[in-house]
């Protein structure tokens, strides 16, 4: 009797792979390791910025001041290429500014 399996406890494997994209399709590691090399990418203008999430391949921060945003905005594409090289397969696209949050 309770060595049976429950039916109604099991998922298929696509259901938990589907709801993983909840976190805008990026898995839980790949944000981890975002964070930890932010931080070290970034140098002393991580101090202004603040990574607040990513949404479709784009990473959105916050900066702390206009300064620190045309900054970030001038390094961006060569950001986005030292950031990428950390993953096995590129998927950032861009680096966004939050000024409005």
């Amino acid at each position: 009797m309770f060595l049976e399996k429950r039916k109604v406890n099991w998922n298929k494997a696509n259901a938990v792979v589907s709801s993983l994209k909840f976190l805008g399709g990026v898995s839980p590691d790949r944000l981890a390791i975002l964070d930890a090399v932010w931080k070290k990418e970034m140098g002393r203008l991580g101090e202004h910025c603040v990574l607040l999430g990513v949404d479709n391949g784009n990473v959105l921060v916050k900066p702390s001041s206009s300064a620190a945003a045309s900054e970030l905005a001038l390094r961006s594409s060569v950001l986005v290429k030292s950031l990428n090289k950390h993953f096995k397969r590129p998927w950032i696209k861009a680096i966004k500014t939050a000024n409005g949050i």
